[in-house]
């Protein structure tokens, strides 16, 4: 009669260990892009343009939703991260509504499509992870471009053109290595189970 139960609590603690697996994740990512974004963004934009932050959006993104399988994972850490970066020094002053919302655009179109690309999020193919990558850095630069337009600053068609196309073949890029380091993580973890479980038949 206690079956059901012991089911249920093994069940619940399964589905704990992987939400806390999640937000460690979600953690570790945000920490890493925060860190990393601050130094380059102060230290290093009038030699990277930002196109290494371009990269690792899309990369991370594919990290966290093919390792979680969560559905809205990019859209949550692009939320984290945009608000976070709301107050880095930019163009517009120490306040960077183009920034936020442009990196939220891009998690929720990453989102959006693996969610109805029809494939899984458990098992995401790389064909899917990068174009949706590439669909989210292309919503991306117009978003912060019309929000920059909104609060003042004009951008010329070369400025737009440069954005376009300069930020959707990074976040091609980005989005391809961020699955094979997916790769290469689960090849570790597979290989961790083989030798856990080679070593309990030896014992036996």
């Amino acid at each position: 009669m206690n079956q059901p139960w012991i089911g249920g609590a093994g069940l619940r603690g399964v589905k704990g260990t992987v939400t806390s697996r999640y937000v460690a994740l979600v953690a570790v990512l945000t920490a890493l892009f925060t860190a990393y974004g601050y130094v380059t963004s102060i230290e290093l934009r009038s030699v990277t343009r930002s196109l290494d932050l371009f990269f690792l959006l899309p990369a991370f993104f594919a990290i966290l939703v093919s390792l979680t399988g969560k559905k809205w994972g990019g859209t949550i850490l692009a939320s984290i991260i945009g608000l976070i970066f709301l107050g880095t020094p930019s163009a517009a002053g120490n306040f960077s509504p183009h920034i936020t919302a442009s990196v939220i655009v891009n998690g929720l179109v990453f989102d959006l499509y693996l969610q109805r690309s029809g494939g899984s999020l458990l098992d995401p193919s790389r064909k899917h992870l990068v174009l949706a990558g590439t669909l989210g850095n292309l919503a991306m630069a117009p978003t912060g471009l019309f929000v920059l337009q909104a609060v003042g600053f004009s951008s010329s068609a070369l400025i737009w053109a440069i954005a376009l196309i300069g930020d959707t073949l990074v976040g091609a890029a980005g989005a391809f290595f961020g699955t094979l380091v997916v790769e290469r993580v689960k090849g570790l973890q597979a290989r961790r189970v083989l030798e856990a479980e080679s070593a309990v038949r030896v014992r036996v």
